[in-house]
């Protein structure tokens, strides 16, 4: 049954949104619905923007609540058996979904399923991941543990094989039965940005669920199409990488790993900021942000 609901969240990049339509739109399936959660874009520009897409369910936000905000409220209206969160600034291939769905259709143990993805360049972007633990919370010891594990849980493996089960896989493109969706109850709304999809797999992998990347199927997705538009939203961004990162230590580390965690965490960026702050306006305003974050 090719029954799907596509969720997009979206802020203020009404070029890529159009572009992701349109990709939607040459796809053959028996039923279809398009959800677009505008996170209070407030640019004057949705209601020209919806005239063009008169098919498209639009909900327009009075506040920016986050992405997984955003995405349960587009999911609440869903009526699909299958919900896809795709981002904004992704672009399918024509026909794709629906073999995608024949395929998962006949795999009921793939629960949180992604594909490949390829930047506008044609370079992979490895939507996939290791779950953050006490002892890897540092970027480089993650690679240092991708030497270690070996080919196993290297990412050109998880790339390369038609079928692979990474930790988690990325929020910019979720494919999920909505009966499953409803039983792990969702994003957790707590993550305003960012590692909310680490979350939902991490959710997943309790239940005893597969997290799969199918790269038999592939779309482009260029990064930042909402987060990297000026200094400001840039400094919100990545301000939400770091309040994100404690957040999910918070919820899923046990005393003394947390502190461990906690502590790592808050010396890498107290150093990568003071590095950059004379010569970064970004790191600047992100001083603020994390200052007086109210989030």
């Amino acid at each position: 049954m090719n029954s799907l609901s596509i969720v997009i969240v979206s802020y203020r990049c009404w070029q890529r949104l159009d572009a992701c339509l349109k990709s939607i739109q040459l796809q053959s399936l028996d039923f279809v619905e398009v959800i677009v959660v505008d996170n209070h874009s407030n640019d004057g520009k949705i209601l020209a923007f919806m005239q063009a897409h008169p098919t498209v369910h639009f909900i327009q936000q009075e506040i920016n609540g986050g992405f997984a905000q955003a995405c349960n409220k587009g999911a609440a209206i869903a009526k699909g058996e299958w919900i896809l969160f795709l981002n904004p600034d992704t672009i399918l291939e024509a026909n794709s979904l629906a073999p995608l769905l024949q395929k998962t259709n006949a795999e009921p143990n793939w629960k949180l399923i992604g594909i490949k993805q390829l930047d506008e360049k044609g370079r992979d972007t490895y939507p996939f991941g290791l779950f953050l633990q006490w002892w890897n919370v540092w970027p480089p010891i993650r690679s240092i543990q991708r030497l270690i594990g070996g080919k196993q849980i290297a990412k050109k493996t998880w790339s390369s094989l038609p079928v692979s089960f990474p930790d988690w896989i990325s929020g910019s493109f979720v494919l999920i039965r909505q009966e499953d969706f409803k039983t792990i109850g969702g994003w957790d709304e707590r993550f305003w940005m960012y590692c909310e999809d680490m979350d939902l797999s991490k959710a997943a992998s309790k239940h005893g669920w597969k997290r799969v990347i199918y790269n038999e199927i592939k779309c482009i997705h260029s990064h930042g199409g909402s987060s990297r538009i000026n200094h400001q939203v840039k400094s919100i961004t990545k301000s939400a990488v770091i309040i994100s990162n404690f957040r999910y230590i918070d919820k899923h580390f046990s005393i003394p790993g947390k502190w461990i965690a906690y502590t790592t965490l808050f010396l890498i960026t107290l150093i990568d900021i003071l590095i950059a702050l004379p010569f970064s306006k970004t790191k600047r305003l992100m001083v603020k942000e994390l200052l007086y974050n109210r989030r």
